[in-house]
């Protein structure tokens, strides 16, 4: 009988024991951050227009989950149009709750008329659909050239302001 009973407590302290460390090992893996690969994140503006965010991996904020950090981002704004803009960027991050999506590094802007800009970092309100930039940019389109040291598209991109440094080539007939 007294040896039942050694064996029996041994086999509860045993299981105790790998419970803990099964437990301690969950709760490492519970507290590393999420990480998403090929994520995709759809919605759309106020006007309507639908926009999608993809991007090669994603990791979600430990302390807030509406933060998403992104690797190689790709707006397109106007999703499903005949003439959507595309914007892409080495990184990002964006905050699901706030509409706001941050490109930076080798930022690039196509408007799908033939309109292509460059910059290092471009902000981007989802809800609204308005870009700004407060780095210097460069572009172009049918040989018109223009660069500035900031910019803001408005009104559906109907409306580009270049503020700083500003210099522009027209081409007469263009």
């Amino acid at each position: 009988m007294p040896a039942v009973a050694v064996m029996v407590s041994g086999a509860i302290l045993t299981q105790a024991a790998i419970h803990a460390a099964e437990t301690k090992a969950s709760s490492v893996v519970a507290g590393a951050p999420l990480r998403m690969e090929n994520p995709r994140f759809t919605g759309s503006m106020k006007d309507g227009r639908a926009f999608l965010i993809v991007a090669t991996a994603a990791v979600r904020d430990k302390v807030d989950p509406n933060k998403v950090a992104l690797e190689s981002p790709k707006l397109t704004r106007g999703y499903g149009s005949d003439n959507p803009t595309q914007i892409v960027a080495r990184l990002g991050n964006y905050d699901e709750s706030g509409g706001a999506l941050l490109l930076t590094g080798d930022v690039e802007i196509q408007n799908g008329d033939g309109y292509a800009f460059k910059t290092e970092k471009a902000v981007i309100d989802t809800r609204t659909g308005e870009v700004m930039g407060d780095s210097a940019v460069r572009g172009a389109a049918s040989g018109n050239q223009v660069q500035a040291d900031s910019y803001s598209v408005t009104d559906k991109g109907d409306r580009v302001i270049f503020k700083g440094r500003v210099r522009s080539r027209l081409n007469p007939g263009n």
